[in-house]
Parts: structure tokens; sequence; C-alpha cells
């Protein structure tokens, strides 16, 4: 592992909690390394243990982190999470604010073949697309968690104690998948169908199928197939660990649509006491194969970090 040095990173996606064999229960969070313009992952983030040091979306933190051993992604930071400090609020959701938002974020790669090309050329796991097209939103049954991963969960909340206890509620798993069927603007696609693990369409289903239950699946396609699509919607993806190939819905990015034609007018962004580039476009690269989860991948929960022992 490398040295842990000081990182400032503006959040931009947090995942569903999953279980994890080492860490019991993980949050995939990815951002912007304002030092660098680059997209990370960080890893581990037991976000619902933060307590006063949990973050938002579009907000700025800061932590000693290093590149994890097991996990040469170039991406990937393992976090020590005693380290993080929130740094200001959390950028507005209004129009102006979406602008510097989408102003602090690295440039809007072509499509997802593009990012594919690049993982297999220099190893590239995470990215950012528009898609050209959003046919629909696939709902499927999940594979049910494992004993195992089961177990590993009723531990670690006998080792809460009382008061955390009572504060967390026990960790429920959503019961179904929620994916994109997209196509993007690139005469290489054929089209994708890719899983979505944003956190916020897994609280949806919580928060809808305990207010509404006969009603929760329109509900969801009304926002995650009618609403958000309607908006200018943008995927940030990232590789699953074992399956370097093969990619899937981090965060949903879901600016207003833009009052001019042809993209974004964005501002300039100074979060680090100099002036940022606009986003722009990527260039092309080869193509890449399919990115659908195949059945064996299907069998188990897709593991978007390596295992850390």
């Amino acid at each position: 592992m490398s040295e842990y040095i000081l990182r400032r990173i503006l959040v931009v996606v947090k995942t569903y909690p999953n279980p994890s064999q080492s860490h019991v229960e993980t949050v995939c969070c990815a951002g912007v390394d304002l030092a660098t313009d680059r997209w990370v992952r960080m890893y581990p983030i037991t976000f619902r243990r933060l307590a006063d040091r949990k973050f938002a979306k579009y907000q700025v933190i800061e932590c000693m982190a290093a590149h994890p051993q097991k996990d040469n992604r170039p991406e990937s930071l393992k976090v020590d999470q005693d380290t993080i400090r929130l740094v200001g609020e959390p950028m507005p959701a209004s129009d102006r604010g979406w602008r510097r938002r989408m102003a602090a974020l690295p440039p809007v790669s072509r499509s997802l073949e593009e990012i594919q090309a690049a993982q297999r050329r220099d190893g590239t796991s995470l990215g950012m697309i528009r898609p050209k097209e959003i046919r629909r939103l696939v709902i499927g049954k999940a594979k049910p968690w494992s004993e195992k991963q089961k177990a590993a969960l009723r531990q670690e909340r006998l080792d809460l104690g009382e008061a955390l206890l009572a504060e967390l509620g026990e960790l429920e798993q959503i019961p179904y998948t929620f994916g994109y069927e997209f196509s993007c603007d690139d005469e290489r696609c054929t089209g994708h169908t890719i899983q979505i693990f944003d956190w916020e369409i897994g609280e949806s289903y919580r928060r809808w199928s305990r207010s509404d239950p006969n009603r929760w699946e329109e509900m969801i396609r009304q926002r995650y197939e009618r609403e958000l699509p309607a908006r200018d919607l943008h995927f940030v993806v990232g590789n699953l660990a074992k399956r370097r190939r093969t990619f899937v819905i981090i965060g949903l990015v879901r600016p207003p649509r833009p009052k001019v034609h042809g993209g974004y007018i964005q501002e300039s962004l100074d979060l680090m006491g100099e002036q940022r580039p606009v986003a722009g476009v990527g260039v092309g690269l080869e193509t890449e194969e399919t990115d659908a989860l195949g059945p064996d991948e299907r069998d188990q929960p897709p593991q978007l970090f390596a295992d850390e022992g």
C-alpha cells in the first residue's frame, strides 16, 4: 500500500449499502480529487456509522487516503475514515448550483464504449457518460444475501452497542434490482442494459414500498423512467472488482435540461483557489465487448471493490 496523504474530494456518488466479507457493511463512494481533477473511488466507507462525519453528495471532504494493495484500479483509494472532515456545505441543487456541480466534474466521455476501451488500454475504471436514449427501466428479482453475509451483519449488530444499534436499525436488502436499457451517441453502440446501484433508487423503493405497497413500481417508474430521463441525465459508471470489463451505474447525475441547444454553458469553479477548465467531450477509442451481466455474475452480488483482508 502506498503512503497515506491528505486528499480533498468532491463527493458525487453513494451506492446503497452492501454486505462485505471484510468490512461487513460498505458503501461505494466516488467523487473528484480536487488536486488532480480526476475521478476516485473511496473504500471502505461504512457510511451509516460515520456519525457527525456523514457527508452529502456534492460536498467536499478532506481525508487521509492511500492506494490499496489489493485493488490496482488507478482510481481506487483506501480511506482512513477517522480522518474524514467535512469542508463547507453541499453545493445547492439550484440552476446555478447545478452549473457549479457540472463544471466541477471531469470531462464527460462520449460513450460507454469509450470508457470500456479506455479500461482495456490503461485500466480506467470510472467515468461519466450522457446516454443518447434511455429506453426503459429494467426491474428484476435480486438474489437474497447469503447466510454468511447475514451472519456477518448480525455479528456486527452485536458489536455496536445499544445506543448505536437503536440509531442505525437493521440493514435491509432491496429485494429487486434496477437497471437502465439505453444507447450511446456512438456508432459502435448496439445498446446496453446495466444495473443501477445508486443509493437513491434503493431508498425510493424502501420508502414507497412502505407508504404505497401496491403502487411502488408505478412510482419508481414515474421517477426513474419518465421524470429523470426528462432531465439531462448522466450516468457515473464503474467496473466490478473481479470483472474489470463489466461496468455498472454507480451514480445518477441529473441536472436540468440546458437552456441553450447543444450542451451546457458551464461555469468555471474555484474549489482549490484556482480556476478550473470547463468539462469537454473525450476522444474516441477502440471498441469493446458487451457489458451486460452474465448468468454467473447474477448468481452473486456484484463486487464493486476488491476484498481487503
